[in-house]
């Protein structure tokens, strides 16, 4: 299932491609096109239709190829030499263009701010257009390449990618692989008939199919969005609707469904987007009678977009947004296949949201027994990928624990998430958290958990309370989630507010459009006269904001913190966690991370052997737990570890 070299090199030539543009073109076109053939074939078979569209999809990467502008493809060559992403010291951002700045020309004004904090990837929120009023904070999206009015013009996404550029930094954005808004071009054709365009989307004429789905479909949405399919009247169908009923799932058993979006993804590449986050990537493929999530096609999309892509913008990396199961995020990276003896090619880089799972639960506990399992055994990746990591994000805080460890380490699963509801939720006597439950269903307890990192932590209480001591405390806690976030695994991500322990907003609740949706109050607006002051170190804003600062800086210059360093979970007693991060350049000096999830000073006897000789001085490098210098430790005997506190242990 081949297209023949003369008329792609006619095409090219058509496109206004010179012999050396041909030729890069060819050599990256064949290093991928065993891999486009076999996953286009994997996914659509090899038929006459499958091969038109097939030749249709390499047309397009020779046409996309030609219209990338020379900054970008310099940025390939350097990429191709050695991935971007694997910079030592990387640092993430993520924000809300509203919420940060207003909108593109505010973030432009506003950007030193993310350079003095030590970030390098600036991850910007849904920014395309997207209905009025519920449209599920972006990811409902009318125009996959248009630019929201509200926040600027087209022309200002490839000149902020620019401006990034120039800085050293690099743009993320989102792509929502998984559904569409219903006022999109395609859902308005469906709506009104056109066949090519309902074959985008899943239209049933009755419910036999879709309660065949049902049967094996959990919900996304149970309380706002209950089922997986939505009536339209004025259709007489029900389409396919797993989050909300304004957001269609789209149909990747349709070719053209595949070649729509990877022109999209190209597109995104030559406007300068670096890193693309793959939105909601276990859905894509639906079969009925299972559960439509992590299906093995659902990776053979995820295989095929990446090798087409990397023959257009080598440089452009893939964020797979997974949020499953530890065991079943690790698939959608990179990964050697030992049944084929080769690498699976997939994402270089995905959400660790089970780290930040993890961590809020040994702050609910004060025990790190799930978290040195979990953390331990499931999230170890190939050489080449790398974690996000972070402490808070827009998203709710999901409960996906693996329920045989939660046995193993004595608590019953379905009583253990109702505790750690309850307490982030303020609802457990004694718990100082300020959350909300988020799409709680009352027969069975589940749910998530929403709230900002400061609010979760206990500061939105303490404040109030004015218990100095309470306020400590909470500090603590902020300050240990994102050391942690900044030192276990992969790159750290600093969701935006959370440098200045923003509290929770509860303004949302007065705007009909987002009251039903609690995930507003982890979302607030940046409050640029709290920053100021941070800045110039004022209150516990300048404190929280000065530890960040630290832990981004320091990390740059510790080698063993590189983005794909091997980790080990050392054995240590209750209520702390000890891991020790290896560099590949064994001249260089391993580092120590411990932290401490309980509320008390505790001594803790570590091998210091493992840093490089039993006599060996060590040093804190984050500097007494604290912003400052590094600070040097006692010769010999146990560590002395204060109530939430974390070193960076090293050889002097």
């Amino acid at each position: 299932m081949g297209v023949g070299h003369e008329k792609l090199a006619e095409e090219a030539r058509k496109a206004g491609a010179d012999e050396a543009d041909e030729g890069i073109f060819w050599v990256r076109f064949g290093a991928a096109s065993a891999a486009i053939r076999k996953g286009f074939a994997e996914l659509y078979g090899e038929g006459p239709e499958a091969r038109l569209w097939h030749e249709r999809m390499i047309t397009l990467l020779a046409r996309a190829w030609r219209s990338r502008d020379e900054e970008l493809r310099e940025r390939d060559r350097r990429s191709e030499a050695g991935p971007w992403y694997l910079r030592p010291g990387l640092s993430a951002s993520m924000l809300y263009l509203d919420r940060f700045a207003g909108d593109f020309a505010g973030f432009a004004r506003r950007l030193g701010w993310l350079s003095e904090l030590g970030v390098d990837i600036v991850h910007l929120m849904p920014f395309m257009k997207s209905p009025k009023g519920e449209n599920d904070g972006g990811y409902a999206v009318s125009d996959y390449l248009g630019v929201d009015p509200r926040f600027g013009s087209e022309a200002d996404l490839p000149a902020t990618a620019r401006l990034l550029h120039d800085k050293g930094m690099f743009l993320a954005a989102d792509l929502v692989l998984n559904h569409s808004s219903d006022e999109h071009p395609w859902a308005l054709a469906a709506r009104s008939g056109d066949p090519r365009f309902r074959s985008y989307y899943w239209f049933f004429p009755d419910r036999e199919l879709p309660d065949r789905f049902e049967a094996a479909m959990p919900e996304v949405f149970p309380e706002t969005a209950p089922g997986n399919f939505t009536w339209l009247p004025d259709c007489q169908a029900w389409v396919m609707t797993v989050f909300n009923r304004y957001q269609w799932d789209l149909n990747w058993t349709n070719p053209e469904v595949f070649v729509e979006m990877l022109t999209i993804i190209l597109e995104m590449a030559n406007r300068g987007i670096d890193l693309i986050r793959l939105d909601a990537v276990p859905y894509l493929w639906k079969r009925p009678g299972t559960s439509c999530q992590n299906l093995g096609e659902s990776h053979a999309i995820v295989r095929l977009l990446k090798a087409a892509a990397s023959v257009v913008a080598p440089s452009l990396a893939f964020l797979a947004e997974a949020i499953v199961q530890p065991a079943e995020i690790v698939k959608y990276l990179d990964a050697f296949d030992e049944a084929t003896g080769v690498v699976r090619e997939e994402c270089q880089l995905a959400y660790h949201a089970s780290l930040m799972a993890l961590m809020w639960e040994s702050l609910a506990t004060r025990r790190t027994g799930l978290l040195k399992l979990t953390f331990g055994g499931e999230t170890r990746l190939a050489p080449g990928t790398a974690w996000f990591s972070y402490a808070r994000c827009h998203d709710d805080i999901g409960l996906g624990y693996d329920d045989d460890l939660i046995r193993r380490v004595g608590f019953d699963p379905t009583l253990h998430r109702r505790f750690l509801v309850d307490w982030y939720t303020g609802r457990f006597h004694g718990s100082p958290a300020s959350g909300r439950p988020f799409m709680e269903n009352p027969d069975t307890g589940d749910a998530r958990i929403s709230g900002t990192c400061a609010s979760l932590s206990g500061l939105e209480r303490a404040l109030d309370s004015g218990d100095q001591g309470a306020i400590e405390l909470a500090l603590r806690r902020i300050e240990l989630l994102h050391a942690l976030a900044s030192s276990l695994v992969g790159i750290p991500m600093i969701y935006s507010g959370d440098e200045i322990a923003s509290l929770n907003d509860y303004s949302y609740e007065k705007r009909p459009e987002l009251a039903a949706d609690n995930r507003w109050m982890h979302r607030p607006k940046m409050d640029w006269k709290a920053a100021e002051a941070a800045a110039r170190g004022e209150g516990h804003q300048g404190r929280v904001l000065a530890f960040i600062r630290n832990c981004l800086r320091v990390r740059r210059s510790i080698p063993a913190l590189a983005q794909d360093a091997p980790f080990e979970v050392l054995p240590s007693e209750e209520g702390i966690l000890a891991v020790l991060r290896r560099p590949s350049d064994p001249s260089a000096r391993p580092l120590l991370v411990l932290a401490n999830f309980t509320e008390d000073e505790r001594r803790v006897e570590i091998d210091r052997g493992l840093l490089g000789g039993a006599g060996a001085g060590l040093v804190d490098l984050l500097g007494a737990e604290g912003p400052g210098h590094a600070a040097a430790m006692p010769g010999a005997g146990p560590i002395t570890m204060r109530a939430l506190g974390v070193r960076w242990l090293s050889r002097e």
